[in-house]
């Protein structure tokens, strides 16, 4: 578990190096209001971490019930950041990177349970 723990991990800062690179760009270069700039980032992010966490951190063959499961897990990290992220800018009306924070500490480490325990066991 460790080892896999590691490898989520790597592929993780990957993934949220894209994550906020797309935020920023969203938010400061085009625009788009922050939450709605947080799900296309997440969108993309989430693509991102299928395809390097299947071939990666997990490997094995590819299988329809584990990319559904992934998805699964991956809509409940959705339904987190969207939830946080509101919560933090339009509720309490803070700054989004401060949002972003609480979404970078919550989301991944449920998205590793679930993902370890369910998604990809073959037990």
């Amino acid at each position: 578990m460790i080892k896999k723990f590691t490898k989520y991990s790597l592929v993780g800062v990957l993934c949220v190096a894209i994550y906020f690179l797309s935020m920023f760009i969203f938010v400061e270069q085009v625009n788009i209001e922050p939450v709605l700039a947080s799900t296309i980032s997440f969108i993309i992010m989430t693509l991102c971490s299928y395809i390097l966490n299947k071939r990666y951190t997990f490997g094995g063959t590819y299988s329809h019930t584990q990319f559904v499961k992934f998805m699964i897990v991956a809509s409940v990290g959705f339904v987190l950041n969207v939830g946080i992220m509101y919560t933090i800018v339009s509720i309490i009306a803070l700054h989004y990177l401060i949002g972003e924070l609480f979404t970078v500490l919550i989301i991944p480490a449920v998205n590793f349970l679930l993902n370890y325990y369910w998604t990809f066991n073959n037990k």
